[in-house]
Parts: C-alpha cells; structure tokens; sequence
C-alpha cells in the first residue's frame, strides 16, 4: 500500500481534504437520517472496487440487498463489482443478532470483521451502522478503551474505513468523534421552500481541511460537493 491519499469518489470533496483520505485511517461519516451518509459511503466503496480494489459494506441493521438497489441508480456497474468479488455486501446484523433482539457486542463484530479482511483482502470497509453496536459498560473510560481497541484493530489491518453513525443531537458528541483520525457531518435544513443539504469537515488529522460548510446535491452519479454556502 502506498501512502498516497485515497480518493473518497464523491467529486470535489477530496479537494476539501488535501486530496483524500489518509490510508489505513479509520473516518466517521454523520449526520441525521436521510442526509446522504450511506450514498456517501458507498461511492467510497465503488471507487476502490472502479479501481481493482476489494472492498467490504458491512451492515448491522439494514439489508445490503436493498442498500445495493438503491446505490444502482447511481452507479449501475455496482453489480459488476459485485459479481466478481471485488464489491463485497456482507448482512453482519443478522449473523451477529440472530433470533435475539440483544444488539450485537463489540467483541463480537470485530473478531468477525477480521475474520472477513483476511479472507478476503479487503482494503476499504464501511461499517451501517457504528451505533448498532452494543459496548456492554456503562463506565465512559471504559467505553472509550474498548472502542479504541476496536479501531486500533482495523487500521493494523491496513483497511481505510468509514464508519456511519446518526446524529440528531448537534451538540453532543460521543467517544468514536474522537478516536477516528476524520469526522465528516452531513447536514440538511429548509431554505425557504427549498431542502438544502451541506457537508462539513469537522476534523481531519495530519490535513490542512477546510472547516466551512459545502452545499450537496444529488446528482446523476450520486453526491456531489457544489461549493461553499454562501
């Protein structure tokens, strides 16, 4: 693996981070239902397998299958990936939660997410969602230990990963917020009539980023950064 950055393959958002992300680096994508942090994350997965590389979208709760229908839209060829292993869908959530409504441990998910980056070589990973995972302590030093052990365990793998989280609180952050080396928000209000969507980098370690908003849009292809809220 080179130490080049890797392109996050939404267009002019690698532009807002020094020309992409770090690799190897673990990156959390947030933001509140429906802004965009799936489609996000997906375009970052099929730029790697575009690319030769296999890649892994790990889901706790929501069918790959669909996440997959709704990304072909943007990207037809997503099934080629697929097809030939280089685009790996793996539905974690029902292995992990079986017949129990107990959420999934950290423990639990790691050891199998190693499991599947070994066997399969995988150089970019998504995790849908961070926050489905149960860490079974109450103790906030605790918490941060485990989870950061958990990182700790995927960046020694050299994956570059996008964890996604939801957020509707947007004055509270927890533990994974400072633990990964990048936190990327995404973002929507009401303009007038008009529902505006914006991304903003909120840290980016080792990168001289920009910290103002961004509009998104939607486009043919998926997200798109349209340029600074004015």
């Amino acid at each position: 693996m080179t130490w080049g950055r890797i392109p996050s393959g939404v267009p002019g958002f690698d532009e807002l981070i020094e020309g992409g992300f770090i690799p190897g680096k673990a990156y959390l994508v947030t933001g509140p239902p429906g802004s965009g942090k799936t489609t996000f994350a997906m375009q970052f997965l099929a730029e790697g397998a575009r690319n030769g590389e296999r890649v892994a979208y790990i889901s706790l709760v929501y069918k790959p299958d669909e996440v997959l229908k709704d990304f072909e839209r943007f990207d037809p060829r997503v099934k080629d990936y697929v097809a030939n292993g280089n685009f790996i869908l793996y539905d974690l959530g029902r292995e992990l939660w079986g017949s129990t409504a107990k959420p999934p441990q950290w423990s639990s998910v790691m050891i199998r997410i190693k499991d599947l980056a070994r066997e399969a070589n995988v150089s970019r990973l998504v995790i849908d969602p961070l926050t489905a995972i149960d860490f079974p302590t109450t103790n906030l030093a605790e918490k941060r230990a485990e989870l950061a052990t958990f990182i700790r365990t995927i960046e020694d793998l050299g994956i570059t990963s996008i964890f996604i989280a939801e957020m509707t609180e947007l004055d509270r952050y927890t533990e994974e917020y400072y633990l990964v080396d990048g936190v990327i928000m995404l973002h929507y209000y009401l303009d007038g009539a008009d529902m505006v969507r914006a991304i903003q980098v909120l840290k980016m370690r080792r990168t001289n980023h920009e910290t103002k908003m961004h509009r998104i849009e939607f486009g043919p292809r998926g997200l798109y950064v349209r340029g600074p809220l004015v």
